[in-house]
């Protein structure tokens, strides 16, 4: 991918060019860029033949100070049969030409598969930070339609974010803090994992993200104090994302895996 010097490069769609033929399971995901200064973001997702890239198809993403998807032993990745995998890229200027070629490692299961990775997405997308505000909260929820198990959480906002906070609430219960981002930093993206198990989700439970964002002259990393921020595609608007990942806590698939396809081979 070649990129211009400067000015607003769209997002780009990719596919990588190998169909799965058959349901196929992964326990680890890494894409690496070559150029990593003039990457923002690539999310992956499997994507149907014919079909545009959704949302809810999502998998994994690269961020700057992110790391690779690893999946505790017995959680897996399901790639439907007939899908292949598409990248949404992200490029920014830096004020040269620059290229970059995208690398993505997938490895398949060596043990038995028992759950299939789940996320929520808890984002919201029709927030307006005033200008000059300083503590802008946004605020997002999703519930559970399972018994769940944690797998951790992953934050993404841009230049304005200050931090963000994960509670839970069960029914009938009081919410709890799961994960505090108190100074979020753009450039360390990692994500937050639990030991496997320690986490335990009633069905029902909701899962809210609470966010603040700093659009004043204080902050040395605004693009401009002076504007009224909403969710936008590029660095210099915002975004509210918090990620959410876990399995079906009665999920128990035992499934064995062929370690050189990723395939069921036991059904």
């Amino acid at each position: 991918m070649h990129l211009p010097a400067d000015g607003i490069v769209p997002y780009q769609y990719m596919v990588l060019p190998h169909p799965f033929l058959e349901e196929t399971w992964i326990e680890a995901i890494e894409i690496a860029p070559e150029n990593r200064r003039a990457m923002h973001h690539c999310d992956l997702a499997w994507v149907k033949l014919g079909e545009k890239w959704k949302t809810e198809n999502f998998i994994t993403g690269q961020v700057p100070g992110g790391d690779p998807m690893v999946m505790d032993p017995g959680t897996a990745v399901l790639i439907p049969k007939g899908s292949l995998l598409g990248l949404q890229i992200h490029y920014v200027t830096t004020g040269r030409e620059e290229s970059d070629r995208l690398h993505v490692a997938l490895r398949f299961p060596r043990e038995r598969v028992q759950k299939r990775m789940r996320h929520l997405e808890v984002a919201d997308y029709r927030f307006a930070i005033p200008p000059g505000a300083d503590h802008h909260p946004v605020v997002a929820a999703r519930t559970l339609d399972v018994d769940a198990l944690g797998i951790g959480m992953v934050v993404h906002m841009h230049l304005r974010g200050r931090d963000m906070r994960f509670t839970a609430q069960a029914p009938g219960e009081a919410a709890r803090t799961l994960l505090l981002v108190a100074s979020y930093d753009f450039n360390w993206q990692q994500s937050y994992r639990w030991f496997p198990q320690a986490e335990r989700f009633a069905r029902g439970t909701r899962i809210e993200c609470l966010a603040h964002y700093d659009n004043s002259r204080f902050n040395p990393f605004n693009p401009d104090p002076a504007a009224t921020v909403t969710f936008g595609l590029q660095t210099t608007s915002e975004m509210n994302y918090g990620f959410f990942f876990y399995v079906d806590a009665d999920e128990r698939l035992d499934l064995a895996i062929d370690p050189k396809s990723g395939r069921a081979v036991d059904r």
